[in-house]
């Protein structure tokens, strides 16, 4: 896979509004709209380089995203079917999603522009 870089780390918060605030204040991270339902991200920071807060499941790491072209997720989602890992595809608004988890249960993303 042609790694392009981490575009994203996802988390879930115990209150999202108070976590938001608090990036804003400590790191000076904006949110690039209001948020939404709690099991859709809100985004903070610019693209490529952003925090995704949910506030759906216990507090902790969610996801890391790793950008890629389509080439280098076909491969991927190749090897992980015959390798038999289970995973999961997503068509998101501006990107099309894999996801797996590692052998220790951290969930990876794989994702590419849908653009």
């Amino acid at each position: 896979m042609n790694l392009h870089r981490i575009d994203h780390v996802s988390l879930d918060v115990r209150d999202r509004l108070h976590t938001i605030a608090w990036y804003e204040e400590i790191l000076g991270l904006r949110t690039a709209g209001a948020p939404g339902p709690v099991d859709e991200p809100v985004f903070l920071g610019p693209r490529g380089a952003r925090l995704g807060l949910f506030q759906e499941r216990a507090p902790g790491l969610r996801h890391i995203a790793l950008a890629t072209d389509r080439l280098g997720q076909r491969r991927v989602l190749d090897r992980l079917a015959r390798l038999a890992v289970p995973y999961r595809c997503e068509r998101h608004r501006d990107h099309d999603s894999l996801y797996f988890a590692d052998p220790d249960g951290s969930t990876l993303e794989i994702m590419v522009p849908s653009t």
